[in-house]
């Protein structure tokens, strides 16, 4: 057991309850011990309690219990391994930006992806917290009588129906309070080893750019999962539906760490699909010298890059290209371009990370969670008409 754990469990057996309070009681009306006496032993129990709760408070962390010992992200798997994809879905338009994903990570018959699909709705009342596994039905009729659940469940199931056997989709309903909703995400993705959970975006735009919807509760969600998770987290930020019957112009942005090599491990995934047209933008700083090349992180995304370019090398649909920079204004004009010339793009999160490419980018940050590169992107200032999912490697894992 580690040390922290040990410490809290011993202050938590060492506290007094309501039964040795009831025993000093019961010894004071025997007139067993004096009344002064009985008022310092309670006294006592209701400092140590208090104590107690800010050392228990201050000690442990309730997420560490989603912190696995192995590595639960797209960047470990081996190449024939089975992918295990949670989304999240709120409301029901969240269905199909969803089901793109799924598309995205190219489900074939040969090299099928399970997908666990979460419907989160907000416990109203006193009730309790429901959870429902949908694996078991069979049938899922449309009637004016189904549930709002239901009708999510139907959209999924008839979407499995159509990949013939490429996309497996494991249906769940969680009926939870807002603030615990993120525990019922991460024990779902911690229970089925998920290697990432994709949630959708707090807002909603409308085909012309105007914002349609912005929940404040989806946000606060988003940022307790990325917090907790054990493992990958990808947030999707929907700005149009992908046409399946024309080529699917996909773009990833990679200014290095681990956060953009997950994201390559998905795009070279969509690659394998020739309805999708690929572009790697690496973006680099102009001014980088030797030294900068010889860290530890950039040898990785080197050698990431290679290797890509490589497995990439028989396929017409993939193409690479390095832009230097200067300063994070120059990085906003590259990616105010990609988002004219692209349906979507994928990020990496890359939060706390400071770059050349980035310089100035945090300060005028929105929505954090995205980090620098993804606020941008879902900026209306930019006026980016493509759909963006950013991503974040796995964060926890038990040393």
């Amino acid at each position: 057991m580690p040390p922290k754990d040990a410490i809290t469990l011993s202050l938590l057996l060492n506290c007094k309850g309501v039964v040795q309070v009831t025993m000093y009681s019961t010894a004071l009306d025997r007139n067993d011990i004096l009344s002064h006496t009985h008022c310092v032993i309670i006294l006592i129990i209701m400092v140590s309690i208090c104590i107690t709760h800010l050392l228990v408070k201050r000690l442990y962390d309730p997420s560490r219990k989603y912190a696995g010992y192995e590595k639960r992200n797209l960047f470990s798997l081996k190449h024939n391994s089975e992918w295990k994809i949670l989304v999240v879905i709120h409301k029901q338009h969240h269905v199909t930006p969803i089901t793109e994903v799924i598309d995205l990570c190219h489900p074939i018959a040969e090299r099928p992806i399970t997908v666990d699909a979460l419907h989160l709705i907000e416990l109203v009342g006193r009730s309790s917290p429901i959870f429902i596994s949908h694996k078991k039905k069979k049938v899922v009729a449309l009637n004016l009588h189904d549930s709002y659940s239901d009708n999510v469940v139907l959209n999924l199931k008839l979407y499995e129906h159509d990949k013939l056997g490429a996309a497996i989709i494991n249906p769940y309903t969680a009926i939870s309070p807002l603030n615990l909703m993120h525990e019922d995400v991460c024990h779902l993705a911690f229970d089925k080893l998920s290697s990432i959970i994709i949630l959708p975006f707090h807002k909603k735009w409308f085909s012309d750019g105007k914002l349609e919807y912005e929940d404040k509760n989806i946000r606060s969600l988003n940022c307790s999962v990325l917090e907790r998770s054990p493992c990958s987290v990808g947030i999707l930020v929907t700005r149009g539906i992908r046409q399946t019957d024309s080529l699917f112009r996909l773009a990833l942005v990679f200014l290095g760490g681990r956060d953009d090599r997950e994201a390559l491990c998905l795009a070279n995934r969509a690659a394998q699909d020739p309805n999708v047209e690929l572009v790697i933008y690496h973006i680099v700083d102009k001014k980088r010298t030797s030294e900068d090349m010889e860290n530890l992180e950039t040898r990785l995304d080197i050698a990431m890059l290679k290797d890509s370019k490589i497995s990439h090398s028989g396929l017409g649909n993939v193409a690479y290209e390095e832009i230097e920079v200067e300063g994070g204004s120059q990085t906003i004009d590259v990616l105010r371009q990609m988002g004219e010339e692209h349906d979507f793009i994928i990020v990496g999160r890359r939060h706390g990370i400071k770059s050349p490419q980035t310089y100035g980018l945090q300060e005028w940050s929105e929505f954090p969670e995205l980090g620098p590169v993804g606020d941008i992107l879902a900026s209306s200032d930019l006026d980016c008409k493509a759909s963006v999912l950013v991503v974040q490697q796995q964060q926890q894992i038990c040393m």
